[in-house]
Formats: structure tokens, C-alpha cells, sequence
């Protein structure tokens, strides 16, 4: 069994005892999640999506707090998609949180974003994130993105 089962899909495949990839998208905007959500169902890729409207119930859910305890149902993410702007505990403050985390400084985050500024994707990026990707604007877009995460998360999990 494969991680990114997919036979449409030319990706790197690895070997897991895990062959579902546990995804963590950090994003207030319900549009963007529903759409993400859509994204996931079409790639027919095996990918356990949880969301989280900011950067603080990301640590809350990171660290198994409150509703987050139940690890059958929120597992621990293979990776984090992160929005950097939300109006309570944005990206920065996140990934300053996840760096200073021994258990969590190591886990992959791509940002994922429509509107960010350079110096802040930059600033991002040197704060520990793996990868910058800019939110499409068509469905076909989003698929490829879910593709691509799929894709990052397969090197990340071999590497390690």
C-alpha cells in the first residue's frame, strides 16, 4: 500500500504503515476549506483532512487539548496547510509557536495563501515553512494543489 494512491497521479510513491495522509489546513475563510475539502474528494487521493480557523486551535489540536483529545479522531498531521492572514492567532504566530515546539518544530508546513505579501512569505519561509503555494482561483487549480501537497508530504515522509 502506497501513500498517495493514486493511478492517474505521476508521483513519487512511498511505502507506509500509514497509507493515509493526515492533513491539518489552518484557514479561516469557509470558502477556501470547502473548497479544499471538494479538492481532496476529487484527487481520489487517501487524505484524512482536518480544519482549524486559526493558528491558536491548531496548537490546541496539535497538542491533543479540549475537543482535539480524541486522537481517532483528530490524528496527529503527516503535514500543516497554513493560511498566514486570520484575524486571531495568524500564520506568524504559529510557526514562531511550532519552532519553539521540540515535538512539532520538525512537521511540514506549506503556505498556502491568495493575498500575502512577499516580505511576509519570505519572513514565513525563514521562520521554518517548507513551501509557499498561492490558492488558485479554479477548482481544476485546487486539485493540482491537493496533488502537489500530496506529493510534498510523500518526500517529507521518506526523507525522515
Amino acid at each position: 500500500m502506497t501513500l498517495c494512491d493514486d493511478p492517474v497521479a505521476e508521483m513519487p510513491v512511498i511505502t507506509s504503515m500509514n497509507s493515509r495522509l493526515n492533513v491539518l489546513l489552518i484557514d479561516e475563510d469557509h470558502s477556501d476549506c470547502a473548497l479544499f475539502g471538494i479538492a481532496v474528494d476529487k484527487s481520489n487521493l487517501d487524505i484524512w483532512l482536518q480544519t482549524v480557523p486559526d493558528g491558536g486551535r491548531a496548537m490546541d489540536y496539535l497538542e491533543g487539548l479540549g475537543d482535539f483529545s480524541d486522537r481517532a479522531l483528530h490524528p496527529l498531521p503527516d503535514l500543516v496547510v497554513l493560511d498566514l492572514d486570520m484575524r486571531l492567532t495568524g500564520g506568524l504566530e504559529f510557526l514562531e509557536w511550532r519552532r519553539a515546539s521540540a515535538a512539532f518544530s520538525s512537521l511540514p508546513v506549506v503556505l498556502f495563501s491568495g493575498f500575502a505579501y512577499k516580505g511576509a512569505i519570505e519572513t514565513a519561509l525563514a521562520m521554518g515553512a517548507t513551501v509557499f503555494i498561492e490558492k488558485p482561483l479554479h477548482l481544476p487549480g485546487w486539485i493540482e494543489v491537493v496533488r502537489e501537497i500530496c506529493d510534498l508530504a510523500a518526500k517529507h515522509l521518506q526523507a525522515a
